[in-house]
C-alpha cells in the first residue's frame, strides 16, 4: 500500500500497518549491519552473516572497532562508514520503542506525561514495560512520528549497504555513502550527492 493511501484507513489500521513496516524495516536494517560486519571481516557469505553477534549493540560495537582499524585511504569515506553505523544505531533505538513498549490508545490519567497536552485523533501512548525506577515511562507518539521511524530505518539500511558495497570494491556506492539519504515508505531510498562523481 502506498503511503498516500493511508488516510483512507481507520486509525487502528494505520497503526497496524506502520508497525508492520517498522518490523519489516528492522529486519532489513539488521541484515545490512550483519553484511557490513561480514565485509569488515573480509567475508561475503551467508554463513558470515549468521555468525555475527545476535545482539544489535554488540554487533554495532564490533563494527565500530573494525572500522576504526580498517585501511580506507579516503578519510571522508572512513568517517562516513563510522557515521553510518552510529546513525543506524540511533534509528534502531527509535525502533526499539515501537517494538518493545506497549502501544496503546488510552492510559490512566495519572500516567499522562503532559496532562495539559490536547490529545489529537490517532495519537497513541508508548509505555515502557521495564524501567529502572519501577514507574512506567510514557511517551505520546503520533502516526507521523512512527512513519518517520520507517523512513529513517530505510535510509540507514541503504547507508549501511553503501558502506558494505564500497568496502567490497564497488565504488559506485560512494555517492550514496557520502550523500544525503532519504528513506522511502517502500524500503527504497533517494539520495543527493554534490561531491565529485569521478569514482561513480
Amino acid at each position: 500500500m502506498e503511503l498516500s493511501q493511508f488516510a483512507t484507513l481507520a486509525s487502528s489500521d494505520q497503526w497496524t500497518l506502520v508497525l508492520g513496516r517498522i518490523a519489516e524495516g528492522s529486519v532489513e536494517l539488521d541484515a545490512a549491519l550483519r553484511g557490513l560486519h561480514a565485509q569488515l571481516r573480509g567475508l561475503d557469505t551467508r554463513e558470515a552473516l549468521l555468525s555475527a553477534p545476535q545482539n544489535w549493540t554488540n554487533l554495532a560495537d564490533q563494527c565500530r572497532k573494525m572500522v576504526a582499524g580498517a585501511v580506507v585511504e579516503d578519510r571522508d569515506i572512513h568517517s562516513a562508514i563510522a557515521a553510518a553505523i552510529d546513525s543506524a544505531s540511533a534509528a534502531y533505538e527509535h525502533r526499539n520503542r515501537f517494538m518493545h513498549d506497549l502501544l496503546t490508545a488510552d492510559i490512566d490519567d495519572e500516567l499522562l506525561p503532559d496532562p495539559a497536552r490536547i490529545r489529537q485523533d490517532g495519537d497513541r501512548y508508548l509505555l515502557r514495560l521495564v524501567s529502572r525506577n519501577g514507574a512506567p515511562g510514557v511517551t505520546v507518539v503520533t502516526l507521523e512520528q512512527a512513519i518517520d521511524v520507517v523512513l529513517r530505518i530505510s535510509a540507514e539500511t541503504w547507508r549501511l549497504r553503501a558502506a558494505r558495497g564500497y568496502l567490497a570494491g564497488r565504488t559506485t556506492w560512494r555517492s550514496l555513502l557520502l550523500g544525503a539519504v532519504e528513506g522511502e515508505w517502500d524500503g527504497t531510498a533517494n539520495w543527493t550527492y554534490a561531491g565529485p562523481v569521478s569514482d561513480d
